[in-house]
């Protein structure tokens, strides 16, 4: 069997089958990039509750080396966690990748269970989508949902809080991508980022009451 399948086959026990819910599992993978992805699709809260072990390479030794706490790659705990520092830059960086994570999980749902075509804008034949748009795009596909789902209500809710900061601000143009620091005459705002943080972990949440609903 091709690895993607049997890692396919893994993803849809855990995260569609729903056979594994409220069980504990203990799962062992060398994929990096797989962890990394199913740490995402657990959603905050269950990505908070679950304990890594890290087996690391030997360096001649005889015994093995574990890192028994290593740190979370779930990008809305890393967010929190950097705005919680008063790292604003760091905050911004995870919450970016986390509302294109997010926005990716919603925009899935949409499609399975609505219409999921939206229409992106590009600025160039070889540009990448804006964020900013990609939400805005989003919430108008979800605001014509009826009789939306609580889950549904907490995603627009998130996303009304991401866009009601002026898509011309210094935090959306590093949500962007098109702010890098020779560029930053300013200081991100403080109010700003935790609400960018917030308006991402309210999006999760509305993800995860959909998963159960």
């Amino acid at each position: 069997m091709p690895m993607h399948e049997h890692r396919d086959g893994i993803w849809r026990t855990f995260f569609e089958s729903g056979l594994l819910d409220n069980k504990q599992v203990i799962l062992t993978s060398h994929a990096e990039e797989f962890l990394h992805r199913i740490q995402q699709e657990l959603g905050a809260e269950r990505a908070s509750q679950i304990r890594l072990y890290r087996f690391l390479p030997h360096q001649g030794e005889y015994h093995l080396r574990i890192d028994t706490d290593p740190p979370t790659k779930n990008y809305v705990l890393l967010a929190q966690a950097s705005v919680h520092a008063e790292e604003k830059r760091e905050a911004l960086r995870h919450s970016r990748a986390a509302i294109e994570s997010l926005t990716d999980r919603a925009w899935t749902w949409l499609g399975k269970k609505h219409d999921g075509a939206l229409e992106i804008k590009l600025s160039g034949p070889r540009a990448n989508w804006e964020l900013n748009n990609k939400c805005v795009k989003l919430r108008s596909a979800m605001r014509k949902i009826p009789n939306p789902h609580q889950g549904v209500q907490a995603i627009l809710a998130g996303l009304d809080a991401l866009l009601d900061r002026s898509g011309t601000s210094i935090e959306w143009r590093y949500l962007n991508g098109g702010t890098h620091d020779s560029q930053r005459d300013h200081e991100f705002d403080r109010a700003a980022v935790r609400t960018i943080v917030d308006a991402a972990s309210t999006i999760d949440s509305g993800l995860e009451a959909l998963r159960n609903g």
